[in-house]
């Protein structure tokens, strides 16, 4: 059976790339994620084959997401709408402490873009494999400044004020002395 021009596909060989790579993330692969799903892992392998009538559920990705503790699907998602990064947030009691942790993270990424940059340029020459993880790196770089830059906001930065009121569609804003529009 051949596939038609016009049948949208199921679910990209991408998704199901980045739902494999949350699974190898767990120490029993996939075992430990079919635990997790209380799923068989046939039900889990039947999901993923390729050219097959299931699709792997978006919520199950996400919960395997979060049980792996990493950010596959998020990075995925946020790449393939916009061309854009995901940026972890922390939260408020673990925000100090990872900071320095970001700011080593920063050094060590700085450092390996530099190393790759040396060595895929020493031939005059950059292929596109080289280039592939020249931005590879680069992007995980981004990633982790946001990230750090994101959590100084959150510990040191004071919250911004602002008038909601600022926001609302003209007519709908409730006056303050009654209780009515101003509509």
């Amino acid at each position: 059976m051949g596939k038609e021009h016009w049948k949208v596909e199921k679910q990209t060989d991408s998704y199901v790339a980045v739902v494999r790579k949350i699974i190898a993330a767990f120490p029993g692969g996939y075992k430990e994620a079919a635990e997790v799903l209380d799923v068989s892992q046939d039900a889990i392998f039947n999901r993923l084959r390729t050219g097959g009538d299931q699709i792997f559920p978006l919520e199950w990705a996400l919960v395997l997401q979060r049980a792996a503790g990493v950010t596959c699907l998020a990075d995925y998602i946020s790449l393939e709408t916009d061309s854009g990064m995901h940026i972890p947030g922390a939260t408020g009691e673990d925000a100090n402490e990872e900071l320095g942790i970001k700011l080593a993270e920063l050094v060590g990424q700085l450092g390996d873009l530099v190393n790759a940059y040396r060595q895929y340029t020493e031939d005059d020459v950059v292929t596109r494999a080289e280039w592939k993880s020249l931005n590879e790196i680069a992007y995980r770089f981004r990633v982790t400044l946001m990230t750090f830059l994101n959590l100084i906001s959150r510990v040191y930065c004071e919250p911004e004020k602002s008038d909601a009121r600022e926001c609302a569609a003209p007519g709908a804003v409730a006056c303050r002395n009654q209780w009515r529009t101003n509509a």
